[in-house]
């Protein structure tokens, strides 16, 4: 039973890493449609690829934190529960 409990732990790790790549590829084309509305309407030398490309980061970073927090609070609601 260990060794399936530690193969669904590295399941849901890889599934988790693939849905921050996911979040942020998404995010970053949003990032990237509103800055050539804004480039269109408001701003004439912003960017849309610079906008996008400086928004991976941040966008990984947030999901990767609020994936990090989501843990945290789920083992402690394990933890509590026992």
């Amino acid at each position: 039973m260990n060794r399936r409990a530690k193969l669904q732990l590295r399941l849901q790790e890889t599934v988790e890493g693939l849905s921050v790549v996911a979040i942020t590829y998404y995010g970053s084309q949003l990032v990237q449609y509103l800055a050539k509305g804004l480039q269109k309407s408001f701003v004439a030398s912003l960017s849309p690829e610079i906008a996008a490309a400086v928004s991976i980061p941040v966008i990984a970073g947030i999901v990767a934190l609020g994936i990090r927090r989501m843990r945290k609070v789920l083992a402690a609601e394990e933890g509590a529960g026992h």
